[in-house]
C-alpha cells in the first residue's frame, strides 16, 4: 500500500488550517458522515483560465463508501436507490473540507490539477438524513427507552389483572 502523506492536502476552512492526509481511516471517518444522508454533488473540470469544460450535478442518498489505495487512491461513493449510479473520484491532490457551522452545512471538494493546468473538482454538500430511511422505521424504533418501558408495564398490567 503506498503512502498517502504526501498524496492528499487536506485544507480544513473552519480555522483555516492545512495537513496531510495521515491514514485511509482517517479519511473514511470524515467520508462517511455522508453515508444514509441525501447529497447534492457537482463534478466539474475547467482550465486555469476559467473555461469549463463539463459540469454535472445531483442529489442522491449514500449507501456505501469504498476508500482504497492499492495502485492509486480510489474514492466510490454509491447511490442507496440506484446500484448503477456511483461517483468515482481518483488520486486527488487535495480534499477541502467545509465546516463553519458545525451541524450543517458539511461538506468536501476534492481537487485533482493536470499538468497542462486543467483542473477536475468534486463537490460534495451534506443536504440532511435520508428522510424516507427514517419513515421506514417501524414504530418499536422510533419510541424512547422510557416509553417503552411505559409500553411494556401496560401490558404486564393488563396480563396480571386477567388472570
Amino acid at each position: 500500500m503506498q503512502a498517502l502523506a504526501s498524496a492528499v492536502k487536506i485544507i480544513y476552512t473552519r480555522g483555516n488550517r492545512t495537513e496531510t492526509l495521515a491514514s485511509l481511516a482517517t479519511l473514511r471517518k470524515i467520508l462517511n458522515r455522508f453515508v444514509a444522508h441525501r447529497v447534492f454533488y457537482e463534478v466539474s473540470s475547467r482550465s486555469k483560465r476559467g473555461h469549463e469544460f463539463f459540469s454535472a450535478k445531483n442529489v442522491f442518498v449514500v449507501g456505501l463508501i469504498e476508500v482504497t489505495n492499492y495502485e492509486h487512491l480510489k474514492i466510490l461513493i454509491f447511490d442507496a436507490n440506484n446500484q448503477s449510479h456511483s461517483i468515482e473520484i481518483l488520486n486527488p491532490q487535495t480534499m477541502r473540507i467545509y465546516d463553519e457551522m458545525p451541524g450543517r452545512g458539511f461538506a468536501v471538494s476534492f481537487i485533482s490539477e493536470s499538468e497542462n493546468g486543467v483542473e477536475t473538482r468534486c463537490y460534495i454538500r451534506d443536504e440532511g438524513e435520508d428522510e424516507t430511511g427514517i419513515k421506514e422505521q417501524t414504530a418499536l424504533e422510533k419510541i424512547t427507552l422510557p416509553q417503552l418501558f411505559e409500553y411494556l408495564e401496560e401490558l404486564t398490567a393488563v396480563e396480571t389483572s386477567k388472570k
